[in-house]
C-alpha cells in the first residue's frame, strides 16, 4: 500500500535516490552526472520550497516517488543560483544543460509562473499514483499558494510521459527541438 504525504526532511535521502533511479543511467555510475541531476532537479525543491513537495511512500515509510512545485519563476530564479554555482563546477556541458532547463521555464513564465517536477520509481508507476500525486500538488498550489496555472517540461521523445500529462489535463505549448516539450495546465 502506498500513501502520499507532505515532504519532510527525513525523506531527503530517499527522494534523492528516486531522482537518481529515474534519471539517466549515467547518474548511477558517474558522480558528476549524479550531482548535476540532484542539484538541478531535486535539492532546490527539498531545501527551498518544501511546502510544495509531496512524496509517495511505501508501507515502510520509504519515499518511492515525489512531486515538487515551484510557485513563482522569479523566486525560483533567485534561489536556484547556489545550485547553479555547484553545477557550474561540474563542467560547461552540465551548466549549459541546467541553464537550458531554467530558460525553458523562463520563456513561458509570464503566463505560467509555476512549474512542477515529478518522478516515481518504476515499480510504483501505474495504479494512478502519478495522477494522484499531480492532483495533490496542483490542488495544494491552487488552494494554498494562489497558483492559477502550472507548466512542466518533458523530454520530447518521452511519449509515455507526454500522454500521461495530457491525461492529467496538460496541453502541449511548444516542442523545443531536441530537448523537451513544454506543457501547461490552467488550475
Amino acid at each position: 500500500m502506498v500513501t502520499i504525504k507532505k515532504y519532510e526532511p527525513k525523506y531527503f535521502d530517499d527522494v534523492r535516490q528516486v531522482c537518481i533511479n529515474t534519471g539517466p543511467l549515467e547518474a548511477r555510475t558517474d558522480p558528476n552526472t549524479r550531482d548535476f541531476i540532484l542539484f538541478t532537479f531535486c535539492d532546490y525543491y527539498c531545501e527551498q520550497e518544501p511546502e510544495n513537495a509531496f512524496v509517495l511512500v511505501d508501507e515502510n515509510d520509504v519515499a518511492q516517488g515525489y512531486v515538487f512545485g515551484a510557485t513563482n519563476f522569479w523566486t525560483y530564479i533567485k534561489k536556484i543560483k547556489p545550485y547553479l554555482a555547484k553545477v557550474k563546477k561540474l563542467g560547461k556541458e552540465y551548466y549549459r544543460d541546467a541553464l537550458g532547463e531554467i530558460i525553458g521555464h523562463g520563456i513561458y513564465s509570464l503566463k505560467y509562473p509555476s512549474h512542477l517536477h515529478i518522478d516515481i520509481n518504476a515499480p510504483f508507476r501505474g495504479n494512478g499514483n502519478g495522477s494522484r500525486m499531480i492532483s495533490t500538488l496542483t490542488e495544494h498550489m491552487k488552494n494554498n499558494m494562489g497558483v492559477k496555472s502550472i507548466m512542466l517540461i518533458v523530454g520530447t521523445s518521452n511519449v509515455r510521459g507526454i500522454n500521461f500529462y495530457k491525461k492529467n489535463g496538460f496541453k502541449v505549448i511548444c516542442a523545443l527541438k531536441n530537448t523537451g516539450t513544454v506543457m501547461a495546465k490552467e488550475l
